[in-house]
């Protein structure tokens, strides 16, 4: 979905477009699916010689897991693990601040500059020039009419074949050559600052490495990115920021996580290299793209939630308005000595 206040080239749309294209691609990794086949044949093997030994393997594991699955499903949708738990990942860069609870607003923007009268009006400001998401599963829906943007949705998956899925956020901001900076100066420096708040939840069924040995995975990655690069396709700077959430595989009795998303990210500062002038006399634009994705992987019995609100998945039920929330503010480019 494009802005209407941000007024694009058709250049500028190619470029973003194309950026919209790359950021929704498959990322499975070259290899997985032999690693896949070759698990699930050791597994076959595994079972066939345990019913050699065990006649009634199947009956006594349907039998444990009718005692106590009535009990465990309650639980589904929250984690098990301390309450104290950290819930932010370390950062190696630092950049990654806890939000308080009352740190709904992000910082003012745009920061205030010493603009000389021979500047051109909102110089140096980035606005949002389009929206955009994708998701692999119907079950994942997102929203990018809205601000801030939404990811919301549960997949309760029961197949034996591996699913790989993805859903994504993206913003684009854009600085037009009519709002550039009136400088001999090449560098230049944007801060970004973008907000994640919402949880991410898994599980599995029951397992058991006797009598419920079929996989049951429920695994989930971040991703979080932010880039700079011009109209005409040249990357300036960038940086990203990935995060194991949910890593349940084959865990006894049942698996269960229950990660809380509520942190600010600042990727920069982004320095970059350009020539304003040049830019003006060619009419392209610098473009600021900031990016959510989630990479999930199910198999066997599994739940995926996306949610604003934690607890068992009875009480909190994915929805419009109990869902995760990405927003941005872009900064202004502004030049550095």
């Amino acid at each position: 979905m494009y802005s209407d206040r941000a007024q694009l080239t058709a250049g500028e749309k190619e470029t973003i477009e194309s950026l919209d294209a790359s950021f929704s691609a498959d990322r499975i990794p070259e290899g997985h699916e032999t690693v896949t086949e070759i698990r699930r044949s050791l597994a076959k093997e595994t079972r066939e010689a345990l019913r050699s030994v065990i006649p009634d393997l199947e009956e006594r594991g349907r039998a444990q897991r009718e005692r106590i699955m009535p009990e465990l499903d309650s639980l589904k949708g929250t984690a098990l693990q301390p309450k104290d738990d950290p819930v932010i990942r370390h950062d190696p860069s630092g950049s990654i601040t806890p939000l308080d609870d009352d740190a709904s607003e992000l910082r003012d923007w745009p920061i205030p500059l010493p603009i000389e009268p021979i500047q051109p009006p909102h110089v140096g400001e980035l606005w949002r020039a389009s929206m955009s998401g994708f998701s692999s599963d119907p079950n994942i829906l997102y929203d990018v009419d809205n601000d801030p943007l939404r990811i919301f949705g549960h997949i309760g998956y029961s197949g034996d074949a591996l699913l790989n899925g993805a859903v994504g956020l993206a913003m684009t901001f854009t600085l037009p050559p009519e709002r550039m900076e009136y400088t001999k100066r090449t560098a230049f420096v944007v801060d970004p600052d973008l907000r994640i708040q919402g949880f991410v939840s898994g599980s599995t069924g029951y397992y058991h490495p006797i009598f419920a040995a079929d996989d049951k995975w429920a695994k989930c990655w971040e991703f979080v990115e932010a880039t700079v690069m011009l109209s005409s396709g040249e990357w300036l700077a960038g940086n990203s920021l990935q995060t194991t959430l949910s890593d349940l595989q084959n865990v006894y009795p049942v698996g269960m996580s229950n990660d809380h998303r509520y942190y600010g990210w600042l990727p920069g500062p982004l320095r970059f290299t350009a020539n304003m002038k040049d830019l003006r006399q060619r009419g392209v634009s610098i473009i600021l793209r900031t990016a959510l994705r989630y990479d999930f992987q199910l198999e066997g019995e599994s739940d995926l939630w996306f949610r604003s609100r934690g607890g068992p998945a009875s009480e909190s039920v994915p929805a419009f308005d109990n869902a995760l929330n990405f927003r941005c503010s872009p900064g202004v480019v502004r030049s550095i000595p």
